[in-house]
């Protein structure tokens, strides 16, 4: 399917008009703060009107994530990807401008989509994180209410720069057909990638030699049907005990986006 490039869509007219919180339903939460937003990767886990009845078009099982980059947020696991600038003032939340990709997936995900839009637009939002830091273990929870005291509950993930720290950045051609290869495991089938390198114009300017990957890269999986080139977050994981060999190094993989796309069957390549 091809990926047309990010537009901004204008979603949300200007800012939004200031005005109160005018739901009657109270939550016992508290005010969370940037810092805090950001240290996580926002799982959506409800989504309800003032009554506990879930909202229309949001999937039981839905695969919602809410990120927070500074003053920036962004929703992907639906069908498009959805940002915007948002403000934070106490329990309120102000969206903005948001940018949208503009891919075309099944009803029931664009569906999605367009749910999470008309949740936000138009709308003051109240925000904060529900009182659960006491219980063991308890995973922070993100409230985010609108004006019709509908409701989204997300659960926080560690993002993982807050696991790891900064991360590496690399790009990877991924080569459609995979490679028998031994490990410590026995005989698997490997991902045969190599590096790929660009200029400050973003022109690919020089390709490694191809190897074999056995491991796995997070929040991306492997299609046959296409030639890719990745752009991956390595972060550097010590096992816990490790000493400073470097042998004992680990490293975790992370999709950071899909940079070029071509059919196997087609030489044209697709830029997202």
């Amino acid at each position: 399917m091809s990926i047309k490039k990010m537009v901004v869509t204008a979603l949300i007219a200007g800012g939004l008009a200031a005005c109160a919180h005018t739901s009657n339903h109270k939550v016992n939460m508290r005010t969370a703060s940037v810092q805090q937003l950001g240290a996580y990767d926002w799982q959506l886990v409800e989504a309800a009107d003032r009554h506990g009845r879930p909202l229309a078009n949001f999937k039981s099982n839905s695969a919602l994530k809410l990120s927070f980059t500074g003053q920036q947020l962004n929703v992907s696991g639906g069908c498009n990807n959805i940002g915007s600038a948002y403000q934070l003032s106490g329990q309120d939340m102000q969206i903005r401008a948001p940018m949208s990709t503009m891919k075309a997936c099944a009803p029931d995900v664009m569906a999605q989509d367009t749910a999470l839009i008309a949740f936000m637009n138009g709308q003051q939002l109240h925000a904060g994180l529900l009182n659960t830091e006491n219980a063991q273990n308890a995973q922070p929870q993100l409230w985010i209410e609108n004006r019709r005291g509908e409701h989204l509950l997300w659960r926080g993930v560690p993002t993982a720069t807050a696991q790891y720290g900064q991360p590496t950045v690399v790009f990877w051609e991924i080569n459609p057909k995979t490679q028998t290869c031994q490990t410590d495991n026995g005989a698997v089938q490997c991902l045969k990638v190599r590096e790929v390198s660009y200029n400050d114009q973003g022109v690919k300017v020089k390709t490694g030699v191809w190897r074999n990957f056995a491991g796995t890269i997070d929040g991306w999986q492997f299609n046959p049907a296409e030639s890719q080139v990745l752009r991956l977050n390595v972060y550097e994981v010590k096992p816990a005990g490790a000493t400073d060999d470097a042998t004992a190094t680990e490293y975790v993989y992370k999709l950071d986006q899909i940079i070029e796309r071509s059919d196997v069957n087609s030489s044209k390549h697709k830029h997202k």
